[in-house]
């Protein structure tokens, strides 16, 4: 202890203890309004987040996975296009749509229905 400086006596400033209390209070109540707000928020954060996810897993159209399932059949050659056809209430609007996909640049305007012939 002797090899211990010396310190000086600590003094606190006048009427330093007599607005303690005071101002620790202050600051404790301005802390603790409102703490259910933080619960609620979160809370609701969650809950935003859960439908958004689910709908999200849900938002694959049906007409999508019909079409890829039929694409799968025809690929894997279970379906032949007589099948196909067949199966259409509308074979004609189904063979026009492969004609145009395979002739993009042969347009309805300039060739009538009897001008097609293959």
């Amino acid at each position: 202890m002797k090899k211990l400086p010396n310190i000086k006596d600590l003094k606190a400033p006048e009427g330093y203890f007599d607005e303690l209390p005071e101002e620790i209070m202050g600051k404790i109540s301005k802390k603790e309004q409102y703490p259910w707000i933080k619960w609620a928020a979160s809370i609701i954060v969650i809950l935003g987040l859960g439908v958004w996810q689910y709908s999200n897993y849900n938002s694959v159209p049906t007409d999508l996975l019909v079409d890829q399932e039929v694409d799968l059949f025809i690929e894997s050659q279970y379906w032949s296009a007589e099948d196909i056809l067949s199966m259409s209430e509308n074979p004609d609007e189904i063979l026009n749509e492969i004609i145009q996909e395979e002739n993009p640049f042969m347009d309805g305007e300039f060739y009538s229905e009897e001008e097609i012939w293959f």
